[in-house]
Formats: structure tokens, C-alpha cells, sequence
């Protein structure tokens, strides 16, 4: 049995003791010390059992399993149930079902298929809040809490008569008068503007709305979200609740994650990304570390394959290994498995787990004993450290994923109903940052609002409005003072409304930069050739902005073919100590990474490490320690060259020199005294 603290670093998994005879649980729990794990999460799905009837509360089951977790070493992380209202609460309201934009009700039976704007809905969770935190306030044990699951708008949310009523009530807010919605908007065209707010619908899917109509719609279904479990936290805290809180994620739904999280104490995250698209996770939890300064909390993720009632996603094994050290390799101080012991009846039969359904351990449990001895020996390195920045940043948006999905710009970037889902988020992670960390440039991702202090080289693609967060405000003094700032395509061309700006293409980046771009041409179906600073030829991509350089502007890439031979593909403008490098155009990315690269040796921004592109170097700093994690993300053996001595604190190594990483192998390395 691996003797685990009961303390950060926490290794766990998602338990439902609900679903099965109580007294298996001995059993459950000595495999879990067997296995090393230090925590649990519990109660999420389980309101039916907290409160079978209205009114009525059973919680003794639940203070059982906390209590013998923790007798047993292992911490609890706390649940409320509000993504799994009972039979009898939507039978009683079947208005707090969500609305389809269909006009079709969803049906009890699954999850999150109730409208967090219904008034019976939230006040029946609330009354479930309360009671939990009189419960459970203070129990030793019980280490942190999750609130509901995986919390985001469905399509395009609900459309019911509450949600189109206070989105109204919304717009009146913000825009006091119709007339003056009209006119931000421009509603005339098409005859679209209204005469009371009354008139305004919930654009749904299946009609061509006014794309700032569709993006303040999304802006408002993520609000409601987000405000659902501000409610919650709110009452645990009013509970006496004093550990933190949270609400697990997945950042793929679209959800505004920075304003989701504005009341919560720590950011959680799932997913279930597999062996051959790991960066994937990389990029997210690169994103959440910057969300809150309390490390993460990795909530879910797979350790063997994905499943509902069809079993799909094998993973090689190693995986585990290389899944599990991910989150506290970027910054996080949790993992958990999604599910410890599998379901035995239900919809996710066939989903990977720890235990199976008969209790027996999967062929993964040497890798996750692994993981927990690992844990155990790197323990005062990983909580004594944190990630050091690179001076590297790139922008992630919430505000411009839903105005791509308003108005995609391009074909490659089309993600409304019927287009690719997700493309801004997927493009960013898999054309731009799979590049950036495979050529060991390790950005933060961060979002417009985000303070640029830290930060000497910060990187904007796709990026429509540069008002948001009062970006383009700070944007001169930052430059003035050093800051290097890289402007992607689609960048800077819309207003925080969505329109366009009428007196240049751009915002202010011809004004910023002494630019001005004479044509627009979109880069589909053709793409156009450009000689770039360093006599490379290729094609951009997405749309080509065709500049002309004025006022001391360097160009670092000519376009080849009419009608923009001569004109610049990208241009580096100096201002002040710092300055821009704009793209007119997408590169590919050997020739994006050069970009980068070349900017960055102005502000003194570098590789992290030089090492093969498939393993991911993360240097941690603290105040008694520092050194590296590495984890290689593609199977495969990988090299790192070290500049200084380390110790391998997983298995005691002093290593020097040119190194090798096992595929999907970790390594801890601690800089040694030299």
C-alpha cells in the first residue's frame, strides 16, 4: 500500500457510492489507499438521494462515505447536485426544462436539461445548497466543493419565455432606448430594427439572425450560467462553507470561463482528450493556470478510453502515466479519474474507470500507483514551485468564440449549427499553439482583460476586437515600455458590438502601427505566395491583407501575385522600446514560429528548452527550488539537452548532458547544486 499525505499533490476519482450497496465500500476504500489515491469527489449526480422527496432530506448515507474516506486518509471534494434535478421537481415544474430552439422541451433522464434562469429551478436549488452546506460546512474531510457539472448553454441555449424575457429586459438595460439598439446594431439594413424590445426574438439556429443579436444572445446564456452558480457559492459561503469552491469545466462548450469562474475560489477542469491530441489539454490548462492565482484543480479526465454505450478511444499504454502528470506539471495541484468504480447501469456503461464495475482493477492500475509514488516523492518540488513564465502570452477569447460563431469570417473558422464546431478554440490549439510548444516556446494563454506586466512578447490571433478588455488602451503604454506585440489576422476588425469600423479596416492598428491596408481578399479557394524576410517562399492563410508600410514600418513579407505583388504580408512597426509585428495573413507554422522567434529575441523571449518537438518542457521556480517537469505528449522516445546538472526525483538520477525521456514518459528534474 503506497502511503499517500492527505494533502496536495491530490490523486482521485469521481466515486458514486449512491449506486451501490454500502457495504462495499471497505472494499472501495482499501483499493483506493492501494492504489494511492487522496481524494474523492462525490454527490454531483445524487439530488434524488439527498432529497428523495420534496422537502425531505437524507444525508446520513453521505456523512458515512465522507467519514470513512477520511478515516482512511482520503479527502473529499463535495457536490451539489443541481445538474441532476429529481423526477419529482421537474414533473411538478415542466417549464424549468430547457426550451429547444426547435421548440421542442428536453425530457427528464439525463443532465443540465433544466433552464438555470427558471425561477422553480433556482429556488429549488437553492433550498438543496442550503442544506447541504448546514450538513457539511466544516466536516473534517471534506476539502473543497464542486458546484453542479459541466455547466454550459446547449446549442444555443434554452428559449423558453423566462429566458427571452430577461434577455429583453438585458437589451433595455444596456441600450435604454430601441432606437438606439437600432443604431448600434444598425438594424435598418434589411428593415431588421424594431420598434419596442418586445419585438426583439431569440434568434434561433434555424434562422439567419443579425450576428451582434446571435453574439449578445450567447453573451447572455453563458451570463445566466454563470450567475446560476454565482447563486450557489454565495449560499455556502452565507453556510459557513470555508474551503474551496469551484465548478468543473469543459472548456470546449463555449462557456466565458474568465466570467464563470469571477466567484469562484478554484478553477476546475475536465477532459478527455486522447493519446494522439494531448497538447490539447496542454492548451486548456495553459488557459485555466491564468484564471485564478490558486493552482487548478483537474476534475475529469479518461484514464484508459471514453465510452457511453459504445466503448471507443483506447489508449496506448503510458498514457496514464503521461495524462495524469500533466496537471501538475502546468501549474495544477489535482487529478481525478473519471470514474472509480464503473457504472453498472446507465448511460456511460462503457466508459474507461479505475476499478471495473465487479470491482476489479483495470490494466491501468500500475500506471496510476505509479503516478501516486511519483506524487509522494516530487511532493515539496511540486507544492514548493510553480510554472515560470516564459515572457511568452497568446490571446483566448470567449467574446470572439461567440462572435465567430455569429459571423465566421472565413470557411475555416465556421462554427454555427451545421459548421465545424469549436473552430476558433480548435484552430488556435491545433494550427498555432501545437506549433508554439513544439518548437519550445511556452506561452501563457490568457484572456484580453488579462494584466500584460508580466509578459515581453504577447501573441494575437484571431482576435476581432481589441477593445475588449480594455486591450487596445493599454496596448501604447505597454508597447512604450518594451512590449512586442504580435496582431494576427482578423484582428482588430470588429467593434465590441460586432460591427465594422467604418474609417479603416482596422480599429487602431493602422494608426498604432503607421500602416494601411489597401486590399482585403479571402483566402479561400485560392491562396497567395509570399517571400518572407528570411528568403522562405510559401502561401499564407485564412484572409490576405494586403499593406502598404508608411512611417518607418519594415516589411517581412512581399506578396508574389497579383493584385498584391509588392504589398506587405506582414510589417514590423518599432514604438517606443517595444513594437508591432502585424500579420496580414496566417503563415504556416514553421514560418509563424520564425515570426515569433524573431520577435522574440527583441524582448529577450526564448525557446524553454531545447528539446525534440514531442515533449513538453515546463520550467517550475520557487523560493528553495527550481527545475523542470517533462512529460512527453506523443509516444515516442524524446531528447532534452540539459544546461545544468538535475536530480530525477522520480527515480533519484543525477543527470547531466543529453537526455532521453521514455515515450509517454515524465520526468521530474530538480536543478542541482552545482
Amino acid at each position: 500500500m503506497i502511503q499517500r499525505t492527505m494533502a496536495a499533490p491530490w490523486l482521485g476519482a469521481a466515486y458514486y457510492p449512491e449506486d451501490w450497496p454500502e457495504e462495499l465500500q471497505p472494499e472501495d476504500i482499501r483499493l483506493m489507499q492501494e492504489m494511492g489515491l487522496n481524494v474523492m469527489r462525490v454527490g454531483e449526480f445524487a439530488w434524488s438521494r439527498m432529497e428523495p422527496r420534496e422537502g425531505e432530506y437524507d444525508f446520513g448515507w453521505l456523512h458515512r462515505v465522507v467519514e470513512r474516506l477520511h478515516a482512511a486518509g482520503i479527502a473529499t471534494v463535495l457536490c451539489t447536485p443541481s445538474a441532476t434535478p429529481p423526477a419529482w421537481l421537474t414533473a411538478k415544474h415542466p417549464d424549468m426544462l430547457v426550451l429547444r430552439s426547435d421548440g421542442q422541451r428536453q425530457q427528464h433522464g439525463a443532465r443540465r436539461h433544466c433552464c438555470s434562469n427558471n425561477p422553480a429551478y433556482r429556488e429549488a436549488t437553492a433550498r438543496i445548497v442550503k442544506q447541504l452546506a448546514r450538513e457539511f460546512a466544516g466536516k473534517p474531510g471534506v476539502i473543497g466543493w464542486q458546484l453542479d457539472n459541466e455547466i454550459h448553454r446547449q446549442e444555443r441555449g434554452c428559449f423558453c419565455p423566462v429566458c427571452e424575457a430577461k434577455f429583453r429586459a438585458r437589451l433595455q438595460a444596456r441600450f435604454e432606448t430601441v432606437e438606439e439598439m437600432n443604431r448600434t446594431w444598425g438594424l435598418g439594413l434589411w428593415s431588421m430594427d424594431y420598434t419596442s424590445f418586445d419585438e426583439v426574438p431569440a434568434p434561433r439556429a434555424h434562422v439567419f439572425h443579425h450576428p451582434s443579436l446571435t453574439a449578445e444572445w450567447l453573451h447572455f446564456q453563458s451570463d445566466s450560467n454563470a450567475e446560476f452558480l454565482d447563486m450557489q457559492a454565495d449560499l455556502l459561503r452565507a453556510g459557513g462553507v470555508d474551503v474551496p469552491i469551484g465548478t468543473d469545466m469543459m472548456p470546449t462548450n463555449g462557456q466565458h470561463y474568465p466570467h464563470t469562474n469571477r466567484q469562484m475560489d478554484v478553477v476546475q477542469y475536465n477532459h478527455y482528450d486522447d493519446d494522439s491530441h494531448l497538447w490539447a489539454a496542454v492548451f486548456w490548462m495553459d488557459y485555466i493556470r491564468n484564471l485564478k492565482p490558486r493552482p487548478f484543480w483537474n476534475t475529469e479526465t479518461s484514464t484508459c478510453w471514453n465510452g457511453g454505450v459504445t466503448i471507443q478511444g483506447y489508449r496506448e499504454p503510458g498514457f496514464c502515466r503521461a495524462n495524469s502528470w500533466l496537471p501538475f506539471a502546468l501549474g495544477g495541484e489535482m487529478n481525478c479519474y473519471w470514474l472509480w468504480r464503473a457504472h453498472w447501469a446507465g448511460q456511460e456503461l462503457m466508459h474507461g474507470s479505475v476499478v471495473s464495475s465487479c470491482g476489479r482493477p483495470l490494466h491501468i492500475a500500475d500506471e496510476v500507483r505509479e503516478v501516486a509514488e511519483g506524487l509522494e516523492r516530487a511532493r515539496d518540488f511540486l507544492t514548493d514551485t510553480a510554472c515560470a513564465r516564459s515572457g511568452l502570452a497568446m490571446h483566448f477569447s470567449a467574446q470572439a468564440w461567440d462572435t465567430f460563431q455569429a459571423q465566421p469570417m472565413v470557411p475555416r473558422l465556421a462554427s454555427p449549427i451545421g459548421g465545424r464546431p469549436y473552430a476558433y478554440a480548435s484552430t488556435l490549439n491545433d494550427e498555432i499553439y501545437r506549433a508554439l510548444i513544439e518548437a519550445q516556446l511556452r506561452p501563457d494563454i490568457i484572456d484580453p482583460a488579462a494584466d500584460l506586466t508580466n509578459y515581453r512578447l504577447v501573441y494575437s490571433p484571431f482576435l476581432p476586437c481589441i477593445e475588449e478588455g480594455n486591450l487596445s488602451r493599454r496596448l501604447p503604454d505597454w508597447l512604450e515600455q518594451g512590449g512586442v506585440w504580435v496582431a494576427g489576422p482578423l484582428t482588430d476588425v470588429r467593434t465590441p458590438e460586432g460591427t465594422k469600423y467604418t474609417h479603416a479596416p482596422f480599429g487602431h492598428l493602422e494608426s498604432l502601427a503607421g500602416i494601411y491596408c489597401k486590399y482585403e481578399l479571402p483566402g479561400h479557394p485560392k491562396d497567395f505566395r509570399i517571400r518572407w524576410w528570411n528568403g522562405e517562399e510559401s502561401a499564407g492563410g485564412y484572409i490576405y491583407d494586403g499593406l502598404e508600410c508608411r512611417e518607418g514600418c519594415q516589411s517581412l513579407g512581399t506578396y508574389l501575385e497579383a493584385p498584391m505583388a509588392g504589398l506587405a504580408a506582414a510589417a514590423w512597426q518599432p514604438i517606443g522600446s517595444g513594437g508591432i509585428l502585424i500579420l496580414g495573413t496566417q503563415p504556416p507554422a514553421n514560418v509563424l514560429v520564425s515570426l515569433l522567434r524573431w520577435a522574440g529575441e527583441k524582448v529577450g523571449v526564448r525557446p524553454v528548452a531545447q528539446a525534440d518537438a514531442n515533449l513538453l518542457v515546463v520550467p517550475r521556480r520557487g523560493p528553495r527550488a527550481e527545475g523542470w517537469v517533462c512529460v512527453e505528449l506523443h509516444n515516442r522516445p524524446a531528447r532534452l539537452v540539459l544546461g545544468r546538472p538535475v536530480v530525477d526525483l522520480l527515480t533519484g538520477e543525477r543527470l547531466e548532458g543529453k537526455i532521453t525521456v521514455a515515450p509517454f514518459g515524465v520526468r521530474v528534474l530538480q536543478a542541482a547544486e552545482r
